[in-house]
């Protein structure tokens, strides 16, 4: 009998249809879950290891539950500046959600397509995707066609996302940045975890939005490229340059665990949001800058890293995390 098994159930709070994977081995520390919402922008709620629980499904401070999980960010993650950008002598506007803003790009609250999960033998997957497509409301916003598209594997101690994201306009270029907007757990206080975020720099930020300045950590909140405990850090910033060869890392001290966020070499930013006060934190691996198109337009290419598909093109990427024991 195959440790891979899977089920639908109605979400406790919201009757969302939850898709849940297990790996359900004989060693209870490699037992591995993740939930995820396709209804909900393919929103993983859960990636639970043994015992623990590793992301926040969700925050009912105000007496209301309010969605957190993992939330996947496209096609302009974070903040676009004056909820504005011009790519290709084309304006694209969109709501306001964040002040003057627009924060977080147009998937994550829309309902996807999701295939039947797969059960192999050493894993269990399921692809999820969103088209955009006339009538569609996000491609109102966003007129070109295109589908992104997910596929999410589970395995003992790990999850893994592979991305992939098919211009399948005629006549228009498509102008995207990617990105995961996890909200991790902190199990144990703020000073028994620590992160590690091998950035090689700093975008300067005014109002959260960055000014396209590339500084060095030293001049920046924090230089994260040691493990740095949460307790030392209140952050909403976004580093530059991290590679593939070097992830980022959660170290959770109370439990004796790391958490490690390794990604393919399109995701050199990260958006580091460190709350006080809050059960949890982020680290999401972004392929491009907050305000990426507006930066692109002003020809900072490099700082903003936008990904552009011609027309037919097709783009794959990952990101994965993996539970590791912290060495002795």
């Amino acid at each position: 009998m195959s440790p891979y098994t899977y089920r639908y159930e109605r979400h406790h709070a919201t009757g969302w249809n939850v898709l849940h994977l297990f790996y359900e081995g004989a060693a209870p520390h490699e037992r591995t879950h993740v939930a995820l919402v396709p209804e909900m922008g393919a929103n993983l709620l859960a990636f639970d290891v043994g015992e623990h629980a590793f992301i926040v499904e969700g925050d009912r401070t105000n007496g209301r539950f309010a969605l957190l999980g993992t939330p996947i960010l496209y096609p302009t993650p974070n903040r676009v500046r004056g909820a504005r950008f011009t790519f290709d002598g084309r304006e694209f506007t969109f709501p306001p959600n964040n002040g003057k803003n627009f924060i977080h790009g147009l998937v994550r609250e829309r309902p996807w397509e999701c295939d039947t999960p797969h059960i192999g033998d050493e894993s269990i997957r399921v692809t999820a995707r969103y088209r955009f497509s006339p009538g569609d409301e996000a491609f109102a916003l966003f007129p070109i066609r295109n589908t992104l598209e997910v596929t999410f594997t589970v395995r003992p101690r790990t999850v893994r996302f592979d991305f992939t994201i098919y211009n399948e306009d005629t006549s228009q270029r498509l102008p995207f940045g990617l990105a995961l907007h996890p909200y991790f757990a902190i199990l144990g206080d703020r000073s028994q975890v620590r992160i590690q975020v091998p950035a090689q720099r700093w975008m300067e930020a005014e109002d959260l939005l960055p000014t396209g300045r590339l500084l060095p950590l030293e001049e920046g909140p924090a230089d994260l490229r040691k493990p740095t405990s949460l307790e030392a850090l209140n952050l909403d910033d976004v580093f530059w340059g991290l590679t593939s060869q070097a992830p980022q890392i959660i170290s959770y001290e109370a439990i004796g665990v790391r958490l490690v966020l390794s990604a393919s070499e399109h995701f050199t930013h990260s958006v580091i949001y460190t709350p006080k006060g809050r059960p949890f934190f982020c680290i999401e691996n972004q392929t491009c800058s907050t305000d990426a198109h507006n930066l692109y337009a002003r020809g900072l290419e490099r700082e903003a890293h936008l990904m552009i598909l011609n027309p037919g093109e097709a783009m794959a990427a990952w990101v994965q995390y993996t539970l590791t024991n912290l060495p002795a």
